[in-house]
């Protein structure tokens, strides 16, 4: 009995830590999403430094989220003329707990709001979010953490970035967010073992009724 019980409880012990290391917050960065440019992105070619998407991926390149990012031609996005829609893939779906950016120092140029919607891997809506981030510091840029309501399950979103002056400047964006892990059912599951304990009951109820009415 005790060696049985010390295996159970080893074993419980064994998926305890299993379940902590696989919910581990993680920092989401180009080795592990991508991003392009969406189709709601306004049409011009004003100040643009990226080129068809083709250098977009610089805007997730910070390696964490407490990286010092330095303003220059090949590090920052700016995009002048309206609105920037960037569309993120998480490849999996996760529970996102915090947003970090690295807005611009300068208030003409700045990012002053993003518009965000979360999608699941259905690409069924989970939630929305807007946020106006504060500017940059100087001469490091560091990013700015803004805490998230839990958006949970997401593999999809969608950020519509706006500015004054219709200028978008900024550095990076990074998520922190832990792999999501399967809901369990509304419904209780049944004990192990007494689907086939109710099968023989009624068995047995069957067999007994039969030699009644015999």
């Amino acid at each position: 009995m005790g060696k049985r019980l010390l295996g159970c409880l080893t074993f419980a012990g064994v998926l305890a830590m299993s379940s902590a290391a696989f919910a581990a917050p993680v920092y989401l960065n180009e080795s592990l999403i991508s991003v392009s440019v969406g189709s709601g992105t306004t049409a011009t070619t004003s100040n643009n430094t990226f080129n068809n998407g083709q250098t977009i991926n610089k805007v997730i390149d910070a390696p964490s989220a407490d990286a010092e990012e330095f303003h220059n031609q090949t590090t920052h996005i700016w995009f002048s003329g309206g609105g920037l829609e960037l569309l993120f893939d998480f490849n999996q779906e996760y529970d996102i707990s915090t947003l970090h950016f690295w807005n611009y120092t300068g208030e003409g140029y700045d990012v002053d709001n993003i518009d965000f919607t979360f999608f699941d891997s259905s690409s069924t809506q989970v939630g929305n979010l807007s946020v106006s981030p504060a500017l940059g510091s100087s001469p490091g840029i560091k990013a700015e953490d803004i805490a998230l309501a839990a958006p949970l399950n997401v593999q999809f979103v969608t950020a519509f970035l706006t500015g004054t002056n219709n200028q978008v400047d900024f550095q990076n964006i990074g998520f922190t967010a832990e792999v999501s892990t399967p809901r369990p059912p509304s419904t209780v599951p049944l004990p192990a073992g007494l689907p086939l304990m109710l099968s023989g009951l009624l068995g047995a109820g069957l067999l007994a009724r039969r030699k009644k009415t015999s």
